[in-house]
Formats: structure tokens, C-alpha cells, sequence
């Protein structure tokens, strides 16, 4: 049975925001979320030890249709790239560098599980 649309969204931002609070931990600072540059989005831009990291956020409850990693595929990442020279012709911070990383959650047994797949891609 499908997700409904605002459960779909419930659940998006719930995982976001599990993946803001596990960068936070982890000693980044976050910069912004939800970045848009016309109808596209970054969910997360963050920044650590000057460099500056463009984060899509991917969840899901079940396995069966393959891991939501595989979910940012090739025209996801050309949109982020996209939105990600937006910001950084719009930003007034040079940083000395800058990735694309991958936050998975994945929710098994009602506990949620996190991985972060630093580098995920490349523009």
C-alpha cells in the first residue's frame, strides 16, 4: 500500500532532522536546512574543519526495494550539485573545500539507525 503524501513528508523531516541532531554530534555546524534554488533542494548544508558539506538525507522502514542509498541517483545528484553552486556563488564564507555526502536512516525495530557516507559522490 502506498505512503500517503504528508506521511511521506512526516517522515522525511523526521529523518532530517535525526540527521541534523547525529551532525551536531558529530561537531559540525549546521549552515542551513532545506536550501532551495528554484524548484530544487539540499536538505542539509553543513560545515566542519572548513570545509563545507552538502548533505542528502535518505530513510526508509523496509529493505525490499533496495537500499534508499540507491535512491540519489544520477539526476538527484545533478540537482544537488546544482543547488550547491547556487550557494556557493551566493555564499560570503570561502571555505577550503567542499563534498557531497549521503545520511541513510533506516528505521528497524523501532530504533533508527544512521549511516553517514561521507564523499558519496563528486560534481
Amino acid at each position: 500500500m502506498p505512503i500517503e503524501p504528508a506521511n511521506r513528508y512526516r517522515r522525511g523531516r523526521k529523518y532530517e532532522k535525526l540527521a541534523v541532531d547525529h551532525l551536531r554530534v558529530k561537531g559540525y555546524d549546521i549552515v542551513a536546512t532545506n536550501y532551495r534554488h528554484g524548484r530544487k533542494e539540499i536538505d542539509i548544508i553543513c560545515a566542519k574543519d572548513n570545509e563545507l558539506v552538502f548533505v542528502e538525507v535518505k530513510g526508509g522502514r523496509s529493505t525490499a526495494f533496495g537500499d534508499p542509498v540507491y535512491r540519489v541517483n544520477n539526476r538527484k545528484r545533478d540537482a544537488i550539485v546544482k543547488v550547491a553552486q547556487a550557494f556557493l556563488q551566493k555564499s560570503e564564507v570561502a571555505y577550503q573545500s567542499y563534498r557531497f555526502d549521503v545520511i541513510v536512516v533506516k528505521e528497524k525495530e523501532g530504533r533508527h539507525e544512521i549511516e553517514h557516507l561521507q564523499g558519496a559522490f563528486t560534481a
